[in-house]
C-alpha cells in the first residue's frame, strides 16, 4: 500500500519519485542560451518550476523540493542527474521560452511560463496557504471529493471526468491493484481532518473495518481532484 500512496500522491509534483536516471549526452552551452529559460513555470497547483542560473550552471527548483542541476543534451532539452526527468522548452521564433515539458514516470506534464501578474498571484497564495496550514483548515470541498473518490474505489469504478487528467492517468494504471487493496481495507468507517501538508494538501485519517490510513488530496482550480494518496497509519 505504500507504493499505491507514493504513485497516487500528487501527480503534479513527480520529483518526489526518485529513479535511477537515464544515459544522456551531455553537451557545453553558451549561457545566454540559459538565459533565455530564467523563470517560473506553473506544475500544478501550489507547485512552480523555478529555473534559475548560478554562473555556468543551471538549475530547477519545484515548491517544497531541492534545488537540482540540470544539464543540457541540446539547446532546448536538458537532464538531471539525480532522479530520471527531462525538460523540454517551447521556445518563439524569437528565442523566448513559452513553456516547459517535464518528462517523469512516463508521463508529460506542460508548465506554462508565468509573467509578473502570474507571479504576484501565485505569492498570494502562498500566502494564503502558509496562513491555512497555521490555522489547519481544511480547503473547501475536499472532505466530500474524497469520500466520492474512496466509494468509487472500492466499487471499483473511479469517474475519471472528476479527476485531473494526469491523475486519471495514474489511477487507470493503478486501478488493480486499488480495488485489491480497498477491498482488504473493508469498510468505510470515519473521514477526519488532520491537517495541511506543506504542498496544500489536506490531510485525513481514514479509518476502515480492517485498518486506518492518512489520505491526502488536493484539489485543482477547477474544484476535482488534482492528487490523492494514502499509506496505512
Amino acid at each position: 500500500m505504500d507504493d499505491i500512496g507514493r504513485h497516487l500522491l500528487n501527480p503534479s509534483y513527480p520529483l518526489l519519485k526518485v529513479e535511477a536516471p537515464a544515459e544522456h549526452r551531455q553537451i557545453t552551452l553558451d549561457t545566454k542560451t540559459f538565459d533565455r529559460y530564467v523563470g517560473q513555470y506553473r506544475l500544478g497547483p501550489n507547485a512552480i518550476l523555478t529555473m534559475s542560473r548560478e554562473g555556468d550552471r543551471f538549475f530547477t527548483q519545484l515548491t517544497g523540493q531541492p534545488k537540482f542541476e540540470v544539464f543540457a543534451e541540446n539547446d532546448r532539452k536538458f537532464f538531471l542527474k539525480v532522479v530520471d526527468a527531462q525538460l523540454t522548452f517551447d521556445v518563439t521564433a524569437e528565442g523566448a521560452a513559452t513553456r516547459v515539458t517535464l518528462h517523469q514516470n512516463g508521463r508529460d506534464i506542460v508548465a506554462q511560463r508565468m509573467n509578473d501578474a502570474d507571479i504576484q498571484h501565485a505569492g498570494e497564495e502562498a500566502a494564503a496557504l502558509a496562513q491555512r496550514i497555521k490555522d489547519k483548515k481544511a480547503a473547501p470541498g475536499t472532505e466530500a471529493a474524497l469520500r466520492r473518490t474512496i466509494g468509487e474505489l472500492q466499487r471499483g469504478e473511479p469517474d475519471y471526468t472528476q479527476m485531473s487528467p494526469q491523475l486519471a492517468d495514474v489511477t487507470r494504471q493503478q486501478l488493480p491493484q486499488l480495488k485489491a487493496t480497498m477491498a482488504q481495507l473493508g469498510a468505510l468507517q470515519s473521514v477526519t481532518f488532520t491537517g495541511v501538508g506543506p504542498g496544500g494538501a489536506d490531510i485525513y485519517r481514514v479509518q476502515f473495518e480492517h485498518g486506518a490510513t492518512e489520505w491526502r488530496i488536493m484539489l485543482g482550480g477547477d474544484g476535482k481532484p488534482a492528487g490523492i494518496g494514502f499509506r496505512p497509519i
